[in-house]
């Protein structure tokens, strides 16, 4: 019912607006839930969000220039800025939000639980193997570059973040996968975005390519590790800053 909905003539050009706005409405209300106080930390996340989202603007800006992806006119408003439309760019600022949202939300009502600090090698290893792999699709545009994207930074995410945000993104991000199947399923089955399959190695979950998986992946993971050096250097307790460049150190010697 909803797919005919933004089918529809009179609703169509909206689709796009509408999937960043129903992404965002609900975080943003409960911004202001009495436990979380997500408010209180917008001046972390704001400058997390704008710098991530400048790394995936010029990255998306050659996606688009060089046909990996486009976007169909029917279903966005038809401003356009630099090739993308202007929902394309809300759409770094709008989901990057929502999850932070969820990964702070699991801060304060999940029981904390010790994590195992061998969680850290296991994503430097993950990393390593990703960015190893990606050579094998190296004429793949868009499967090379999630995987050898991502393979750069998780072993630095790893030197931010301790074992237990790294626990605690891993879930966000696999509640992440929800929204995502409802936005991004509809993006891909109108469609909003129109995938080159020529760029990436064909598999999709229900219409959507899995590289989207490790796109959301980078997206989420960036976001989360500046929010977090944010606070970091924020922090007054400077020992907590001589850790994050202690664990910087021992990851470059790791390697």
């Amino acid at each position: 019912m909803i797919l005919t909905l933004f089918k529809s003539e009179s609703f169509s050009r909206f689709t796009y607006l509408a999937l960043d706005v129903f992404t965002l409405l609900f975080p943003l209300i409960f911004s202001f839930d009495t436990k979380v106080h997500f408010f209180k930390r917008w001046r972390y996340l704001f400058p997390a969000i704008f710098f991530t989202a400048f790394f995936f603007i010029i990255w998306d800006y050659f996606k688009t220039k060089y046909g990996v992806w486009s976007f169909n006119d029917q279903y966005i408003l038809g401003y356009r800025l630099a090739g993308m439309p202007v929902e394309e760019y809300l759409f770094f600022f709008v989901v990057p939000y929502a999850c932070i949202f969820i990964y702070d939300v699991l801060r304060f009502y999940l029981k904390p639980r010790s994590s195992p600090k061998s969680i850290t090698y296991i994503v430097q290893i993950i990393g390593l193997a990703m960015l190893f792999s990606s050579f094998f699709f190296i004429n793949r545009a868009y499967t090379f570059a999630v995987l050898f994207i991502l393979g750069l930074l998780l072993p630095i995410s790893a030197a931010i973040l301790t074992a237990e945000k790294l626990v605690r993104f891993i879930q966000m991000y696999l509640l992440s996968f929800l929204p995502m199947f409802v936005v991004n399923g509809y993006l891909t089955a109108l469609p909003v975005v129109i995938y080159n399959n020529a760029h990436n190695i064909g598999y999709r979950l229900g219409t959507i390519p899995i590289e989207d998986f490790l796109y959301s992946a980078i997206l989420l993971l960036m976001n989360v590790a500046v929010y977090e050096w944010f606070q970091i250097q924020n922090n007054t307790n400077p020992n907590i800053r001589l850790t994050w460049k202690s664990k910087f150190r021992n990851l470059v010697k790791w390697r």
